[in-house]
């Protein structure tokens, strides 16, 4: 009864994996994992039901998952055996034999005696006309019941089934939405917490920093010694070089209020292209615009979104290298939002990176070559004009920038055209 039970799934499997989403998912899955799958579908009483999926496990730790251990160690055994005697089978790779003897008080010559025993020549007659035939398989009464109980049992279970079934998944796809709100809502925030503290922070630096570099210059102005006006002018570089980090901070901590008006995505695509072409050229990369811009409409702030998805563009053509590519494109997010999407074909993104590159002067370069204030001040430009920013994939690495969709022409879009 279970093996037609297993015909009849295995021809509905073979016709689900025809779909290429089926084989993404099931691909993954080794023979133990579609061996407890079936042993679930099937309703197997619990010891078997547990052992199934398991006989690659060793005893000891089989003991924390089966139903019944010393049926388990019995049964494994034996798969044990039969791989011995017929290799190929690969069902008990981790299981420890000296264990499952010791566990079941035999020795080698008790094992031999037990599967000479087990071996039946199927042809061979009973040895009482009338008795049993010790074997099931060969009483024909028992498949067709077998057969019967369990198609009877799936015709009335199969609306429950397939109801519990989109419940789990709807419960998968819930945990992995909740998982991913709680992400972007962590990182929203912390750069938050960091946007606070470094709007107080550049305050508080900016008022020495201008009397340190106003002091440097009137003693540059009257200092004889030429080598002491050199230290002079370092310390004036150095002043202003602090008063640019100084000034980025402040972009990222309190960024001017947008002025949202209707913007043709493919006018910022362009935009940017041109604005990075010379950096792209110097680093022999090839800088792509993909399609999807050339009917759609964005409304933000145009400076604002340029210098976001510029700063994206930026670290996309330095983590590309030489004779790397970086595209910009388009793409619908929902009803309500356009997602621009910066792709490339550098090596990805580390762990770290992944886990930080949102963060305030974080930087996967060498120190001294990056401020690490690029994609933070993208993301609150982003937030500021009603979208995101995020990752969303690796090979190739992916930024998508989320902005508003405008729709229609509002009065005051008409009276600025």
């Amino acid at each position: 009864g279970w093996l037609a039970v297993a015909a009849t799934d295995a021809r509905a499997a073979a016709d689900a994996l025809a779909d290429p989403a089926a084989q993404t998912e099931l691909w993954g899955l080794d023979h133990n994992a579609v061996a407890r799958r079936l042993a679930h579908r099937w309703r197997f009483p619990d010891w078997l039901a547990t052992a199934l999926g398991a006989f690659n496990l060793p005893l000891a730790t089989a003991r924390a998952v089966v139903a019944d251990a010393a049926l388990f160690a019995v049964a494994q055994l034996a798969v044990v055996e039969a791989e011995r005697r017929e290799p190929g089978l690969h069902l008990s790779a981790g299981a420890d034999r000296a264990a499952l003897l010791t566990e079941l008080n035999l020795d080698e010559s008790a094992l031999d005696e037990l599967w000479a025993a087990a071996v039946v020549t199927p042809d061979e007659p009973a040895a009482t006309a009338g008795a049993l035939d010790p074997n099931p398989h060969n009483v024909p009464l028992l498949p067709n019941l077998l057969k019967l109980a369990t198609e009877s049992r799936r015709r009335n279970a199969a609306v429950l089934v397939a109801r519990l079934e989109d419940r789990v998944d709807a419960l998968h796809a819930a945990v992995a939405r909740t998982a991913s709100d709680a992400d972007r809502g962590d990182r929203a925030a912390k750069l938050a917490a960091l946007a606070e503290l470094a709007a107080g922070a550049g305050h508080e630096i900016n008022n020495p920093l201008a009397v340190i570099s106003g002091n440097a210059q009137r003693l540059f102005r009257t200092e004889p010694d030429p080598a002491r006006g050199e230290s002079l002018q370092t310390i004036v570089r150095q002043a202003q070089r602090i008063s640019g980090i100084v000034r980025d901070l402040m972009q990222f901590a309190r960024p001017p209020r947008p002025t949202p008006a209707r913007v043709s995505v493919a006018d910022l695509l362009h935009a940017v292209r041109d604005e990075l072409a010379p950096v792209a050229a110097e680093r022999n990369v090839r800088l792509d615009l993909g399609a999807g811009a050339a009917t759609a409409f964005a409304r933000c702030d145009f400076a604002q979104i340029k210098h976001a998805l510029a700063a994206v563009a930026r670290n996309g053509i330095e983590a590309a290298g030489d004779a790397g590519w970086v595209r910009l494109s388009c793409a619908d997010a929902d009803e309500d939002h356009i997602e621009l999407i910066v792709e490339d074909g550098g090596p990805g993104l580390s762990d770290a990176a992944r886990a930080h590159c949102f963060d305030p002067f974080f930087c996967g370069r060498s120190a001294g070559r990056g401020r690490g204030l690029g994609l933070p001040t993208a993301w609150q430009f982003a937030r500021q004009n009603g979208g995101d920013l995020r990752q969303t994939g690796d090979a190739p690495t992916r930024f998508a920038l989320t902005v508003p969709r405008s729709v229609s022409l509002e009065f005051r879009d008409r009276q600025s055209a």
